[in-house]
């Protein structure tokens, strides 16, 4: 898991996304935190290009929080509720870790995250629109 999560952190860099790595302390009970959500649950404010990650955390674990605040960032962005977006990461992250190795070499210089959705109504996987 270590190599994807470095991957998927050399894509996040590639795209002007910083991944800071914090403790629960920081987090607020957390396991992660990504703008567009902080800015609905009333949290701190992060900046645009920021992702934080607890850093106490095992690397699977980060791997998959890390999978879910990019796709729950970018579908609040695109005008999902938080809920409804936090779902539907909640989702992605599970095919993440199943599709781990599939997943990052999709994002190698590919589509950005904002291009992948979940398709919700056969509850499989991560589509391209």
């Amino acid at each position: 898991m270590k190599k994807n999560l470095q991957e998927l952190l050399d894509w996040c860099k590639s795209k002007g996304i910083t991944v800071k790595f914090s403790d629960s302390s920081e987090l607020k009970d957390y396991a992660a935190m990504n703008p567009a959500a902080a800015k609905k649950l009333g949290y701190k404010d992060i900046k645009a290009n920021e992702v934080i990650i607890d850093v106490t955390l095992p690397e699977d674990t980060q791997f998959k929080n890390l999978i879910h605040e990019l796709v729950e960032r970018e579908l609040i962005n695109d005008g999902d509720s938080y809920w409804t977006a936090h779902i539907k990461a909640l989702k992605a992250e599970k095919w993440a870790l199943q599709k781990a190795e599939k997943f990052v070499s999709r994002r190698k210089g590919k589509a950005p995250i904002k291009s992948v959705r979940i398709n919700v109504s056969r509850g499989t996987g991560i589509n391209k629109h």
